[in-house]
């Protein structure tokens, strides 16, 4: 059964897709969503809690928006959990299992390898499901990217893990994927910058990406600077650009960063900083401005926002993401918003 909520969360992804010119079918939009999040995106659980961790309202469904260089790209991306309402972690660690499984048959190339290599990631991340107690709700989150070149398929799925479900998460999984192994440059015992999660991503053509996501632990002083020391000119650059666009430099630090640190089928490492918004931070502003100088126009952010309103929800930016290379400078924003019904 779908619920409003995320037959809502369907025809926003439609309306988007409309204004971004990704070329989705609707058909594809819904049937994906649908299987991605069970059917349903409720905003609490059966105990009245946050259902997922994922937003601040507890609805398990993100969506963001990429581009840069004076362009957005005409990609449709969101994060969504399955099961969320499930209080037994088993239950919900089967549901992930096979919806990973559904959905890699939605990619060009998906077959029965592409799902055991996820499976097998997860198995990973989470050897001992059983083991994990009902009050704890690990991340189990699916990326969804739709671009125009697979109008009527997947053109990217992620798979996201916690890391703090085993001891030595990434050690552990830099033994069976060595493309993890010195991806991040943070060593293990930094006090302010610690490993938030894992993810795995299969793209349209068989690509590989593999990506480890930092957090700050806290608004410290010394959060800007320990970026810049262990990230240089990557983290540099866009603390320098969010100053440029009106950002107090004194203040940076009260800012709730997290920094994803890739490879794509064994490059170099790339890194994107993001500013998470709190519940007490409105960015709307920042991110047009940004907008403008990496998109060229406001014109795909603000979609993001007519696109929740015209099924009647409340939208909200929730992060947004600068990436950086040495050839190019700022050569990414990444814009990030949830509805809310």
């Amino acid at each position: 059964m779908t619920t409003a909520a995320a037959r809502s969360a369907g025809d926003f992804l439609i309306g988007l897709a409309e204004q971004v010119g990704s070329g989705s079918t609707p058909e594809s939009l819904r049937s994906v969503l649908e299987r991605a999040c069970g059917g349903r995106l409720d905003a609490a659980g059966p105990d009245g809690r946050r259902s997922s961790g994922l937003t601040l309202s507890g609805t398990p469904f993100e969506a963001s928006l990429t581009g840069g260089r004076g362009r957005c790209a005409p990609v449709i991306r969101y994060v969504t959990e399955t099961t969320t309402w499930e209080p037994t972690f088993t239950v919900r660690f089967e549901a992930f299992l096979a919806a990973v499984a559904e959905l890699v048959t939605w990619l060009p190339g998906g077959n029965e390898s592409v799902t055991e290599q996820l499976h097998s990631f997860i198995a990973t991340l989470y050897p001992a499901p059983g083991s994990i107690e009902p009050s704890r709700r690990p991340a189990l989150w699916l990326g969804i990217v739709h671009h125009p070149a697979q109008p009527d398929h997947l053109a990217g799925l992620k798979v996201y893990c916690n890391s703090g479900a085993i001891h030595d998460a990434i050690e552990i999984a830099s033994r069976r994927w060595p493309d993890f192994r010195e991806l991040s440059p943070v060593p293990l015992d930094e006090r302010l910058l610690r490993c938030a999660g894992i993810a795995l991503e299969v793209d349209a053509q068989g690509g590989w990406k593999h990506k480890i996501y930092l957090r700050a632990s806290a608004r410290d002083a010394a959060v800007p600077m320990k970026l810049i020391r262990y990230f240089g000119e990557a983290a540099w650059e866009p603390l320098a650009e969010l100053v440029r666009c009106g950002t107090n430099a004194a203040h940076l630090h009260n800012y709730d960063y997290f920094v994803c640190c890739n490879r794509r089928d064994g490059g170099s490492p790339s890194y994107t900083v993001t500013v998470m918004a709190g519940r007490r931070d409105d960015h709307t502003g920042l991110i047009r401005e940004l907008a403008s100088r990496h998109h060229g126009t406001t014109h795909a952010v603000d979609a993001m926002a007519q696109a929740a309103q015209a099924c009647g929800a409340m939208w909200r930016y929730s992060a947004v993401g600068l990436g950086f290379s040495p050839d190019y400078g700022i050569d990414k924003l990444n814009v990030y918003g949830a509805p809310s019904w």
